[in-house]
């Protein structure tokens, strides 16, 4: 079985920056802008900000919600979008409960994270890495992290748009 792996960011340590967002959308399309990153932050309060990624469902509900079959997951358990088969119906927008689906404003196709690690790499104060539920039940054996996101559930998972 797949260990399933994916890009986490801790709310406390997260400066907003935007450095993440930026990398994302300059590597993928060349362009510096949150709409065209993968990767999503969003501010609740001043020094509060959450960094949003994928993350790899293991029911993963924007798969079975395409209409067109355009999301699948590889053999090492990322989920995809398939750019030829997506039309842009945005149901994988609707059915994902983490936020970490749009469209890219250009194509009108399904963008999310994909895993690469670039953020990762470039975030300044290590406030986001690659994880996996069971690390990241380890790290988080206090609660903190999991509570800062339950608690904030409403605002940081809403449909809106970018911080």
């Amino acid at each position: 079985m797949t260990v399933r792996e994916f890009v986490f960011g801790d709310p406390e340590v997260c400066t907003g920056c935007m450095i993440c967002v930026n990398v994302c959308s300059m590597h993928y399309f060349k362009v510096i802008g949150p709409a065209w990153s993968r990767a999503r932050v969003v501010r609740v309060e001043p020094g509060l900000d959450f960094p949003l990624f994928c993350r790899n469902c293991e029911d993963a509900p924007c798969i079975d919600s395409c209409p067109e079959g355009a999301l699948s997951r590889t053999s090492k358990g990322v989920v995809i979008v398939n750019n030829k088969k997506c039309k842009g119906h945005g149901a994988c927008i609707a059915a994902c409960p983490y936020n970490a689906i749009h469209l890219n404003p250009d194509t009108q196709k399904a963008i999310k994270c994909i895993q690469c690690g670039r953020c990762v790499e470039r975030c300044p104060v290590n406030a986001i890495w690659t994880t996996t539920d069971e690390e990241l039940q380890k790290k988080d054996s206090d609660g903190r992290l999991s509570g800062h996101y339950e608690r904030n559930k409403a605002e940081i998972y809403s449909k809106g748009g970018f911080s």
